[in-house]
């Protein structure tokens, strides 16, 4: 089985993350470490000695420009299946044999990601084109989910592309979206990995500049009904200033 998988990292080294670490531990898995770091942290050279292909985007030029660069250099070598992974995600071998006894079809297929303390985050639920949670994973009606640990077929890998016009936020939603346009099917693999949030940034100037990306992201997103995209800026708007206690919240 010839599998590929993708490794984006930000501003992390690769020994710290736990997702490169456990895709390179993998004797027959291709590694891609597409690299947005705006910071110098030796990536290059830790790739080349783990066995990794390494991609510089030359600074962060987003996550959806990040996974498009990674497929097409993959693509000419034609694989069965390809991983998309953040830098974040803590995998188990029962993930990566769940992997290979995969059937070569045309299916996505998303594994069960829990935070540390047991709530499930992806699979989840499409509402009034919002993602909310699924209470229960088996009734799910119009399923979405996060990038990482997605396993994607070779030939849906070879075309699909992800959404340039998203910088970070939703760049996972409206691939799934645009793919389930094409009536690609989308399974649910009987593996659980763990998403490794960091702690909440308290400092106010740090969480204006990741509200800017979410607000042009949310713009970009909600085009078709930017009603929707207010009313969710307006949201978080509020939570930004109930966090911070700052009236400037209120008027980026």
């Amino acid at each position: 089985m010839n599998v590929w998988a993708i490794v984006v990292i930000c501003n992390r080294r690769l020994s710290e993350s736990p997702s490169f670490i456990s895709a390179i531990s993998q004797p027959d898995i291709q590694v891609v470490v597409c690299d947005n770091s705006t910071e110098s942290l030796n990536n290059q050279e830790e790739a080349r000695q783990a066995g990794a292909w390494y991609l510089s985007m030359q600074g962060n030029k987003g996550l959806s420009k990040a996974y498009n660069r990674s497929l097409e250099f993959i693509k000419p070598n034609h694989p069965d299946w390809v991983v998309i992974l953040d830098d974040d995600t803590k995998l188990t071998d029962h993930y990566w044999n769940t992997l290979r006894s995969l059937k070569t079809d045309q299916a996505i297929h998303i594994p069960v990601v829990k935070t540390d303390s047991g709530m499930i985050i992806s699979p989840a639920e499409m509402r009034w084109d919002l993602p909310v949670a699924a209470k229960d994973i088996d009734r799910i009606k119009d399923l979405t989910a996060i990038n990482s640990g997605m396993v994607l077929p070779g030939d849906l890998a070879a075309h699909q592309r992800y959404d340039e016009r998203l910088f970070l936020d939703n760049v996972d939603h409206q691939f799934l979206k645009d793919c389930k346009s094409e009536h690609v099917k989308i399974e649910i693999m009987s593996t659980e990995l763990i998403q490794d949030f960091s702690a909440e940034e308290a400092d106010f100037d740090q969480l204006a500049r990741r509200f800017r990306i979410f607000k042009r992201d949310t713009i970009a997103y909600y085009s078709k009904n930017p009603w929707k995209g207010r009313f969710i800026l307006l949201k978080r708007r509020l939570r930004l200033f109930a966090q911070c206690r700052k009236l400037e919240a209120l008027f980026l």
